[in-house]
Parts: structure tokens; sequence; C-alpha cells
């Protein structure tokens, strides 16, 4: 393809995805859904009550962070740099919630900076499976941004029963206009600051677990089809 035309394709694109699915058809998508919760019991009292603390969602369930937000500010997640960042972020600002940029892969040192500063003041959502996988398998940046910063850290998954689930490498997963959500937050789990560096990989494979654990038991309960993954420890 002419490179001229490459790139007129790909403004047009990121247009449309800001401009229309961004601005028009997804605020409408996420007011349909109907949520239902399980959160310990004074956690949302605490988060709304100036405590922050880190959630970790996986990577193809980010979305459902949208119908949490308007209860979790302020907020922010953590965006790759790649150009489809940009999006995710301008989409995100649309619903109030910021953004730091960054991955594990590229920019990961200056964003976990970013990140430890901002936790004073934001509750901060990150998928440590992200941006490139293995799909559910947590890595070690939000144990480290756990035990840097002193934040709690709550894994916070969703499922429901009418999703559309895509083909791309996290089996990212859209909720159908008027789907119902079922959410379950489980913590807090606190990494001590003085950890070493031989007790990240456990902490880390216990979040891991817990996070798998959790998602495969709300998938069951509503009918939607186990990803094996999820059962592996």
């Amino acid at each position: 393809m002419n490179p001229v035309l490459k790139k007129w394709k790909r403004r047009s694109l990121n247009w449309l995805a800001i401009n229309v699915f961004g601005r028009l058809i997804l605020p409408i998508l996420v007011w349909t859904w109907r949520v239902d919760t399980d959160f310990p019991a004074d956690w949302l009292a605490r988060a709304q009550g100036g405590e922050r603390v880190l959630l970790a969602f996986w990577h193809n369930r980010q979305i459902g962070f949208l119908r949490l937000a308007s209860v979790l500010r302020p907020a922010s997640v953590l965006v790759s740099q790649h150009g489809d960042g940009e999006i995710i972020t301008r989409i995100m600002a649309r619903f109030g919630i910021g953004a730091v940029r960054g991955s594990s892969t590229r920019g990961g040192t200056a964003a976990l900076r970013r990140m430890i500063a901002a936790t004073r003041q934001t509750n901060m959502a990150i998928t440590p499976d992200g941006p490139v996988g293995p799909r559910y398998e947590v890595k070690d940046g939000i144990i480290s941004l756990a035990a840097l910063s002193g934040q709690p850290v709550f894994s916070v998954s969703w499922s429901s029963d009418r999703v559309w689930v895509f083909n791309s490498w996290d089996r990212f997963m859209l909720p159908k206009p008027f789907a119902k959500l079922r959410f379950q937050a489980t913590g807090p789990m606190t990494i001590s600051k003085s950890i070493k560096a031989e007790e990240l990989s456990d902490c880390r494979l216990e979040l891991q677990n817990q996070m798998r654990e959790q998602t495969a038991a709300l998938d069951e309960a509503v009918g939607q089809e186990v990803d094996p993954i999820l059962r592996q420890r």
C-alpha cells in the first residue's frame, strides 16, 4: 500500500475509534450494562475516603473498569506507549480516568517511577498480564509497585454470559448491550517494602493464583466457558 494512503487510513481509523466509538458508541454501551458487585464490606468506603489502592485487572477484562470508574475516582490506568495507547488514553479521559504512559516492555522503568508518584493521589488500575501477554500470567511489575509505593493490591475481575470475545492474544471480552456484569474484588494483598528479590516470585504467583481462581469462579457462575489457563496453578 502507498505510504501516504496507509498513513491516511491509519489516521482515519484512529479518528473513528476516538470520536465515533469512544465518544458516541462506548458511553451508551457502558450505560446499558447492569452491575452486581461483591466487594469487601469496607473497601469502597475506605477508597472513597481517600485511601489509595492498586487494582489488578486482567487485560481482556479491562473495559469493565469503565463501569466502576465513577465509584473508584480518582483513578488512573497504566497505558502502553505504542500508538494505540494514545487512543486508549483519550477514550479513558472521557470517563474521567487518568493515564500513566509506559509498559513492562517499553518505558517500563520510567513508568514505574511515575506510577509510584501517582499512587499518592489516585487509585491505580493495572493489567499485570499486559500489554502483550501471555494471557492470565502476572508479571513482576505490579508486585514491585506495591512494595515501593506501600499501597495494597486488590484483584478485581468480572464476567457475564452476554459478551463478544475477540480473536486476540488475550481473548478480549466486550459485554453486549444490557448485559449483566458480575464483579468481585479480593484483597487486600500487602507487599512489604523490605521484600527480598527472591520473594517477588512467590508474591507474583500468589496474586496470579488468586486472580485466576477468582475469574474462573465468576465465569463458571454465569455459565461462561472457563479458559483452561485459569485452572492452572
